[in-house]
């Protein structure tokens, strides 16, 4: 397992997590950068991971597939709604100066022509070297490699000779939930305030006031209907009285406004956040 796929791993995990919990926390706060940004974040990384992929994918194409003669071992067709029907191989692969193996792959088929797949048959198949799993069937080989085929006897290869990708295994998708852990909490954490008063705000109450206080700072958040029951919802707060005009006219200056309805601003050891509900 390379450090690239736990990086991905941890990556589209942290994405998704971050994603899902944007848009969810601004529906519910009705921001709108929020749930443009749930929207837009997945869609960012999906351009950034085709960019990054272009290198790789040019390597890929340059190389030259590897080509040889495969015997169809068995066959499952499975359902479609159009004319071509997904076949599922199982191939021994022969070729040329290597040691023979197994692979599964899927062949899509025309309806008509599917009687003309047989387990026994001999195909042309073409794989890169080093991703035999890749294999697939050429669909018009030239004339030797057609000659060939039709002459051709391939014996089995060992059940146990089957080529497959390289398992992730479990530590990928460990990353990608610690990933998704992560960007839930870097969406949800800067925003938990107001996403837990908005429940604690009681029907019918005209402010809710939160306090958290440490040995050196005093947090608090406060919940009011109106300019009107900001002043009450203060004093009985106990904060400095000095402090007091400057959030009323700032509640009302953001109710006339229309505009912003929360903010937060510290005084000393002291930080205040007022949110006006819509």
């Amino acid at each position: 397992m390379s450090l690239a796929a736990l990086l991905r791993g941890f990556l589209g995990g942290g994405v998704a997590g971050g994603a899902l919990s944007a848009f969810v926390t601004g529906i519910i706060l009705e921001d709108v950068p929020l749930i443009l940004t749930g929207v837009g974040l997945p869609v960012a990384y999906g351009v950034l991971l085709f960019v990054a992929g272009v290198p790789r994918r040019a390597r890929e194409a340059a190389v030259v597939p590897r080509v040889a003669l495969a015997k169809i071992e068995s066959r499952r067709a499975g359902g479609t709604e159009t004319g071509d029907v997904p076949v599922t191989l199982v191939l021994t692969v022969a070729p040329d100066g290597q040691p023979s193996f197994r692979v599964e792959i899927v062949h899509h088929v025309n309806l008509a022509d599917l009687p003309d797949v047989r387990a026994g048959d001999v195909l042309v198949v073409q794989y890169p070297p080093d991703r035999p799993w890749l294999a697939k069937v050429v669909p018009v080989p030239g004339a030797q490699w057609r000659s060939r085929a039709a002459d051709a006897v391939v014996e089995s290869a060992p059940e146990s000779a089957v080529v497959a990708p390289p398992p992730e295994g479990c530590a990928v998708t460990v990353a990608a939930l610690l990933g998704l852990l992560l960007g839930a909490a870097i969406v949800v954490g800067p925003h938990r305030v107001e996403l837990f008063s908005s429940h604690e705000e009681e029907p019918g109450s005209s402010s809710t006031t939160v306090v958290t206080s440490s040995s050196s700072s005093v947090s608090m958040t406060i919940v009011v209907d109106s300019p009107e029951g900001l002043r009450g919802a203060l004093e009985s707060s106990g904060l400095p009285a000095e402090l007091i005009p400057d959030l009323e006219r700032q509640a009302a200056k953001a109710l006339d406004a229309g505009g912003q309805r929360r903010w937060q601003f510290t005084v000393g050891d002291v930080t205040v956040q007022v949110i006006l509900p819509r």
